[in-house]
């Protein structure tokens, strides 16, 4: 069956391998899974079940729900598509042992995928998931009489949720700013939520894409820069202080300033930490994927705050949200951020209501913000290539091996610059000594290989790429 989960949830191919069977098999791996815990810790197996706006989500939840109920496991269904941080916050809200989230992402239209969210509302643990994988080789049946099914009731996850997230903003700030923005919801389950919270308030919001479209425009419900045109144009119309785009299940985002620029997550996330900092007076830890940058580095390292970098995925940095010590922020480059004082996990809208915020409290435009942080922490221009394995005559057929090869012969300098330490468990990653890097790393949720560099200047990230490309296909 080949089913795997990913840096985030099981994926795969409508009609190929998400097929109705498997989404079944899997649903009956979990409700194993949730009566084991359940009779360990003495308490009901409940579980909540939500969707996002893809092709046959709804369907496919809905059968899963079926499948706990015949397992003795009472299961809320979502009324309505909702975001994945509602049904984190469900989870947590209402004690329960997990929750499924049935969802791809960002991936595209033709994909489909199944997260597991954990008791204390976030992402699964790997620990979690291997034990999932492992109930599917047994295809255990349930074999309970009709009448010790268990109830699955419908209920609408959004409106909780939006009132939880406001609780966490300083909305009498915001309602009095008067600002701009324009949302692109990537015809995701975000929606109309933002102009929601926004009700009543002296702000103006322009909506676009913010209904179901399961084929997503043809393009991928991915808040990144080749996907934003239409939001960055639409920012220089309106004259608006700001553009954000909320990915298809709404946990993360994408900026773009006053002028119409994207602003690459390298920027976004240390922005929001000087601002949590500086304005909002926070200490604690700084978590972050091994991809994100050096400007959160180097603000961390003027603050004296702890800076953990973990590999990709959120829920690596979900493990030290756990932690009694406390996380100021935690974030990934492909935009999810998670904050202290709420569950341990990525949110999109409250991303976006935490920027709305920042310019109110500020004062400043979004893209005088950014000139005075790199001003005082250095330039930063960040760049990504993705590569298929199926159509770029990539074949890496042992991928522990390939990287472990690249970390044997790391080279000495690359572009005249000495390589001042490579780091090996997540892909492979050069720094340069000039805190310039180059990481190439294998997708976990997609058959892609990516390379990512950062430097001061776009001309040297891109010959950086480059060279990541020749490393890779030498």
């Amino acid at each position: 069956m080949g089913i795997k989960f990913g840096t985030d949830g099981w994926r795969g191919i409508i009609a190929d391998d998400f097929t109705f069977e498997n989404v079944g098999n899997v649903a009956q791996a979990i409700a194993d899974y949730v009566l084991e815990e359940a009779g360990n810790k003495k308490i009901k197996p409940d579980l909540v079940v939500g969707y996002d706006n893809r092709f046959l989500a709804e369907k496919f939840a809905s059968s899963i729900a079926e499948v706990l109920s015949k397992n003795g496991i009472n299961a809320a269904l979502g009324s309505s598509p909702a975001p994945t941080p509602a049904v984190s916050l469900a989870v947590k809200q209402k004690k329960l042992i997990a929750g499924i989230m049935v969802t791809a992402s960002h991936n595209p239209a033709e994909y489909c995928g199944i997260k597991i969210k954990a008791d204390y509302g976030g992402p699964a643990t790997p620990e979690i998931t291997s034990r999932v994988e492992g109930n599917l080789s047994g295809n255990r049946k349930p074999n309970l009489k009709e009448t010790e099914y268990g109830r699955v009731s419908t209920e609408d996850l959004n409106p909780g949720y939006l009132k939880k997230v406001m609780s966490l903003i300083d909305m009498n700030l915001i309602k009095k700013a008067g600002l701009a923005v324009v949302c692109d919801s990537m015809y995701g389950v975000n929606g109309n939520h933002l102009s929601d919270v926004l009700e009543g308030t002296d702000c103006r919001v322009i909506n676009i894409h913010n209904y179901r479209d399961a084929l997503f425009g043809g393009i991928h419900p991915e808040p990144i820069e080749k996907y934003l045109t239409e939001l960055k144009e639409r920012v220089g119309k309106e004259n608006t202080d700001i553009g954000v785009a909320i990915d298809g299940d709404a946990d993360r985002i994408g900026v773009v300033d006053d002028e119409g620029v994207y602003l690459p997550p390298l920027q976004v996330f240390p922005l929001l930490l000087l601002y949590f900092v500086r304005e909002k007076k926070l200490k604690g830890r700084v978590v972050q994927t091994i991809s994100l940058g050096y400007l959160s580095e180097r603000i961390a390292k003027k603050y004296k705050l702890d800076l953990q970098e973990v590999p990709v995925g959120f829920k690596n940095v979900v493990d030290w949200m756990l932690k009694p010590e406390g996380v100021i922020i935690g974030g990934e480059e492909s935009g999810g951020y998670g904050y202290s004082g709420y569950i341990p996990e990525r949110d999109g809208l409250l991303s976006t209501l935490y920027f709305l915020e920042m310019l109110a409290k500020t004062g400043k435009k979004l893209s005088v913000l950014k000139r005075e942080m790199q001003e005082e922490f250095g330039a930063s221009v960040f760049g990504r290539t993705d590569y298929r394995y199926d159509a770029d005559r990539l074949r890496i057929d042992d991928k522990k091996k390939f990287f472990s090869g690249l970390g044997k012969k790391a080279p000495k300098e690359i572009l005249g610059i000495k390589v001042r330490e490579v780091k090996a468990y997540d892909g492979i990653k050069y720094i340069l000594e000039d805190d310039s890097w180059l990481l190439i790393r294998a997708s976990g949720t997609e058959p892609l290989l990516r390379i990512y560099s950062e430097t001061g200047n776009k001309e040297k990230t891109d010959k950086l790429l480059e060279t990541g490309k020749k490393i890779v296909f030498k």
